[in-house]
């Protein structure tokens, strides 16, 4: 038996670990931006331990506040508000299951939904760009993170069911956390060749992205059963399917 929390936290790890294409595709320009224009007085590696830090902080403050919303609607204890988010999560289980599986195109069409959120860090994003320190590749990347994302949205789902503002907080930082190998590539590009042409690390995992993809999509069939479950449904079958991550 897999405790939900577990599951989420694994589910928002590996799809940004196995994300590369699309973490290259979104962040490998910025990157390669920071990179090629920063100032002889800051170290490669200082720069991206910054802005790496900061994008990090961001998931994981915006995991807590979805954390905290989500948990005080599920303590509203409201039975049918209470299934309604267990089967957002477990759709979203699903939906990143089937992103490893080699089904993402959902995530860019819902990425314009978080364009007011980057209208609002535009303007502080632009006072540190390019950052001529430590300290303002920290501030650079904390504006990053709300860059608008479909990764990201995918993610927050997670944080949003997880249960608190730690459980939430601890969904978005184990999925900041799978975004450095791939992203850490195309820092040494950007270093190295002053380009950012990365992705092979993905090609070489080729075969670990439709294995994680399955097990989430049996985490998300198991969250439905169990949301069934608390809905009334008493069927053998279902409870079978909800014992897998549900006690």
């Amino acid at each position: 038996m897999v405790d939900p929390l577990i599951s989420q936290v694994a589910a928002a790890f590996l799809l940004s670990l196995l994300g590369g294409l699309h973490c290259a595709g979104m962040c490998g320009g910025f990157i390669g931006a920071l990179q090629i224009n920063r100032p002889r007085s800051v170290s490669p590696a200082r720069l991206a331990l910054g802005y790496h830090a900061g994008r990090i902080a961001s998931y994981t403050i915006a995991g807590a506040l979805a954390g905290t919303l989500g948990g005080s609607l599920f303590a509203a204890d409201v039975l049918p508000l209470q299934v309604i988010m267990l089967v957002l999560g477990s759709a979203m289980l699903l939906a990143i299951g089937a992103t490893l599986l080699g089904r993402g195109a959902w995530m860019k069409r819902i990425e314009p939904f978080g364009a007011r959120a980057w209208r609002v860090m535009a303007p502080l994003a632009r006072r540190v760009y390019p950052p001529r320190s430590g300290r303002q590749a920290l501030v650079a990347g904390l504006a990053w993170g709300w860059i608008p994302c479909g990764m990201v949205y995918a993610a927050l789902p997670l944080a949003l069911v997880a249960g608190g503002a730690f459980p939430g907080a601890l969904v978005m930082f184990a999925f900041g956390l799978g975004t450095l190998p791939n992203l850490a590539l195309i820092d040494a590009a950007a270093v190295r060749l002053g380009s950012t042409g990365a992705g092979t690390a993905a090609a070489s995992r080729a075969w670990l992205r439709p294995l994680a993809g399955a097990v989430i999509v049996v985490f998300g069939i198991s969250g439905l059963a169990h949301a069934a479950r608390v809905g009334g449904a008493d069927h053998p079958a279902i409870a079978a399917l909800a014992a897998i991550c549900h006690r």
